[in-house]
């Protein structure tokens, strides 16, 4: 595979970091793509020719984002697995606080997904696959919400809570289930 070219790549790191920062200032409802443009300082042709709208913009910074953070080694452990992950979305607050808090349907729709797919499975084992009075749709339903839920609680409290502590609160709400 040929290496991206350093124009492409830095030109979609300038659209990155524009639309992150008006995230973080103005929300995503209020963002435009002229006003995206006009920070990163590129033409319009120039973003559309990356990018469809600030829809797609968004669906790529998803993936980008849910690739890294939901990779995982075979050798974690459930607490290691929530560990890297809760220290991601500590590491990156500032990236993911305006899309989280604001309640953006297509980054929570996504962040659900990808719960659902990497992470449920691994949780389903050791703590919901008991329960199998319950319907898995419904086990893996409230897996997300909680996760999601333990998140925007934890992004909202401004990181006053480790990492660490946040994965035996999540695992310790989960032991009922």
């Amino acid at each position: 595979m040929k290496p991206a070219d350093r124009r492409v790549t830095k030109t979609r790191k300038a659209i990155y970091q524009a639309f992150l920062d008006l995230l973080n200032s103005q929300g995503y409802e209020a963002l435009t793509v002229l006003a995206i443009i006009e920070k990163a300082d590129v033409g319009r042709s120039t973003f559309y020719a990356h990018y469809e709208s600030k829809e797609s913009l968004l669906e790529q910074l998803c993936q980008e984002l849910f690739h890294h953070l939901f990779k995982r080694q075979s050798s974690w452990t459930t607490n290691a697995y929530l560990g890297h992950i809760f220290k991601h979305f500590y590491h990156n607050q500032d990236h993911i606080t305006s899309l989280l808090l604001s309640k953006n349907d297509y980054f929570l729709r996504q962040l659900q997904i990808e719960v659902e797919k990497h992470l449920y499975p691994m949780i389903a084992t050791e703590y919901v696959n008991k329960q199998t009075n319950v319907p898995e749709s419904y086990r893996k339903y409230c897996v997300s919400s909680l996760f999601i839920t333990s998140i925007t609680w934890w992004m909202s409290q401004r990181k006053k809570v480790q990492p660490e502590e946040l994965v035996e609160y999540f695992l310790t709400m989960l032991n009922p289930l």
